[in-house]
């Protein structure tokens, strides 16, 4: 019986002595922590191409042609002012007839995104066989032309990307030519008859396309419907009826800003 007790003594002693640090290890503070931190990464300096500019073949037809590049006023040298007529001989011998060497110079203008203004000057070196003589004979003469454009698909090519607004789109235009010089007998959209006129005058109705080649080319083409302001001496047709289909080609340097 006196056993019993002990035990039971003992039983409760212990249960106190471990009940304390029970009661503790649940109150106790959580003392961890919880740090966070952020990780800085430093920008590249070398520029990234915009994804909408594509790559390939598609950037470098952007780069050619100058898509992207919005110019106000174009300069122009047009390098294939040149041409040559010969007339076969019985013989089977050539004879020249006419033959031009020369450079197209041109400012153009915009006066708005789709209208502009164009003035071109182009001197001539001749040389063409006199009429009365059969002589070949050397001179000297200048072609000139002003004329408004108005290129009437620049907004539809913007929108799809392909122009800036530089000059490179269709055009329609309405143009003055005029040539001077006794040894000459053209304008820039019409032939005259050979007659010693030291002045000639052609209105003419165009329609043409003008691109870049790259930085510093350009090509224009275009198709013209002219007709004479002065009289055509030497044809004996009405002045201003004589009508024909004229085709034109600008190749050369441009420089634009």
């Amino acid at each position: 019986m006196r056993t019993n007790s002990i035990r039971r003594f003992l039983r409760h002693t212990l249960l106190l002595a471990l009940l304390p640090a029970a009661v503790l290890a649940q109150t106790a503070p959580d003392s961890s922590r919880v740090s966070y931190s952020e990780e800085t990464v430093a920008l590249s300096v070398v520029p990234t191409v915009p994804a909408t500019e594509g790559s390939g073949l598609g950037q470098q037809y952007r780069r050619l042609t100058r898509l992207q590049i919005e110019e106000q006023c174009l300069w122009k040298l047009g390098l294939n002012n040149f041409a040559a007529a010969y007339l076969g001989r019985a013989d089977g011998s050539d004879s020249l007839l006419f033959s031009r060497v020369g450079v197209h110079l041109a400012y153009e203008h915009k006066l708005s995104p789709a209208w502009s203004v164009l003035g071109e000057v182009s001197p001539d070196l001749l040389r063409y066989r006199d009429a009365e003589t059969s002589a070949l004979r050397r001179g000297f003469a200048v072609r000139s032309q002003v004329a408004g454009r108005y290129y009437y698909n620049l907004n539809k090519r913007i929108r799809k990307g392909k122009s800036a607004s530089n000059f490179s789109a269709n055009y329609l235009s309405l143009a003055l030519g005029s040539g001077f010089g006794r040894h000459s007998d053209e304008t820039p959209f019409y032939d005259f008859a050979r007659s010693g006129q030291a002045v000639r005058l052609s209105l003419a109705a165009v329609y043409g396309l003008q691109r870049r080649l790259g930085r510093y080319g350009f090509v224009d083409f275009n198709m013209a419907l002219p007709m004479a302001l002065t009289p055509d001496r030497g044809r004996e047709v009405v002045p201003g009826i004589n009508i024909g289909l004229v085709l034109n080609l600008r190749i050369g340097l441009a420089l634009g800003r």
